[in-house]
């Protein structure tokens, strides 16, 4: 940014969080899939955790045009960042001890399957309804 801005080009950096994109459904899950793919999709449904595309898009379109040199696009990305800034070493034995609640390797190894390939009855129920709404809109249910 520093470096550009004499030839009047404005770099922003764009911290997203979980994003409602409904593109879950189409990304690849290897190992556990069922259980990694769940993860996923019920997160990428939560309001709280995760924010629409087209929020995402409008504020990232306002931090262009105003020249911000960053954009966080969701409260938890915004905390994260807040609290990685104070306590850069918890931060990472916090990342460390979450690392451990994701699903263990195993399933199906290194095959990779599409997240559609992946469903359960957890993941085609109402806790997804956001992602199942925002992968209609973004045309992800092929």
């Amino acid at each position: 940014r520093a470096e550009l801005a004499p030839y009047n080009i404005s770099v922003t950096t764009v911290i997203p969080g979980l994003m409602r994109t409904g593109s879950p459904r189409n990304a690849l899950f290897k190992g556990k899939n069922e259980a990694e793919y769940a993860w996923f999709k019920v997160g990428d449904s939560l309001p709280l955790l995760s924010i629409s595309a087209e929020s995402a898009a409008k504020q990232i379109l306002d931090g262009c045009r105003n020249g911000s040199a960053e954009v966080i696009l969701s409260l938890p990305a915004e905390l994260a960042v807040r609290f990685h800034g104070i306590f850069p070493g918890l931060t990472a034995d916090i990342l460390s001890l979450m690392d451990r609640l994701l699903p263990e390797p195993g399933g199906i190894g290194t095959e990779a399957v599409r997240g559609k390939e992946s469903e359960t009855a957890v993941t085609e129920s109402f806790l997804t309804t956001l992602t199942q709404q925002a992968a209609e809109r973004n045309n992800q249910t092929v």
